[in-house]
């Protein structure tokens, strides 16, 4: 190789290598970025610019994380376009033959969005066979076979129960049963569930006479507690009543018939989500 081709060899490495390692400016003479394309080419030679001037600005951080409209993009792909609350800007849109006016970009398991309609996420759950909880004091309690299957994240849960007494069951006027029904995480045992939030966590109800021979008395239980399935996986929530309380001298043949149990079609159990 002779000399003259050496030096020019050597200079188009130089060239290259400060190509490849500095930074690369499209329509501006001052790049601030890894790549930094100024599509008005109208930023100053020098210093920062102006947010007008960084409005029509695409921008590569050494990081990877990609700014329109913005000199730091703090995440992967950060837009600006000067905006403001009284006067908003629009700054994306998808066109992927889902579109439409009030849908609201939805994403899979995978975290692939997608344009749905607006609407509210519903979760309704299984309803058993109840349990027969008798007119007596009672502090455990009992699976009814009913439950709810929670996907992760936070949940608001309303129950809503029908009481009523057996056939053939006599109440006098003072005679009367309080209960409680919560949700345990499995359906061989009865403890309330640790992903049960806060201080309201059971849904209460109660029956009172009188209740002559032959008839039947009807109550509904309703109520609301909050659930944070923070498992990562789907998980199963079981309803179970008890925890009663009595007043009066009720016979102990006298219950609440399939309490919590798919018998009654008022009963059931939903979910939305709140988080």
């Amino acid at each position: 190789m002779t000399l003259l081709k050496m030096e020019h060899f050597a200079a188009s490495f130089i060239f290259m290598g400060t190509f490849i390692f500095g930074q690369v400016g499209i329509n501006t003479a001052n790049p601030l970025g890894t790549l930094h394309v100024d599509g008005g080419k109208n930023n100053p030679t020098s210093g920062a610019p102006s947010s007008v001037q960084l409005s029509d600005d695409f921008i590569v951080s050494k990081t990877g994380n990609v700014g329109l409209g913005i000199l730091s993009p703090s995440v992967k792909l950060d837009i600006s376009t000067s905006g403001t609350p009284s006067s908003p800007l629009s700054g994306i849109k998808i066109n992927d033959g889902l579109q439409g006016k009030n849908k609201v970009l939805t994403s899979d398991e995978n975290g692939v969005g997608t344009w749905k309609r607006q609407s509210l996420e519903l979760v309704v759950g299984t309803m058993g066979d109840g349990y027969n909880l008798h007119f007596s004091y009672d502090y455990n309690y009992h699976q009814t076979g009913s439950n709810i299957v929670l996907p992760p994240g936070k949940w608001l849960v309303t129950v809503n129960l029908l009481s009523v007494n057996n056939t053939n069951s006599v109440l006098d006027a003072d005679d009367y049963v309080w209960f409680r029904s919560t949700f345990s995480d499995s359906q061989t045992f009865t403890n309330k569930s640790p992903d049960i939030q806060g201080s309201a966590d059971k849904v209460s109800g109660m029956l009172q006479g009188p209740v002559p021979s032959g008839a039947l008395k009807y109550n509904i239980a309703n109520g609301q507690l909050l659930i944070n399935n923070a498992s990562g996986i789907n998980k199963t929530y079981w309803l179970v009543v008890g925890n009663a309380e009595v007043i009066g001298t009720p016979s102990s043949s006298v219950y609440l018939d399939r309490l919590g149990g798919s018998n009654w079609g008022e009963n059931m159990i939903s979910a939305v989500p709140i988080q």
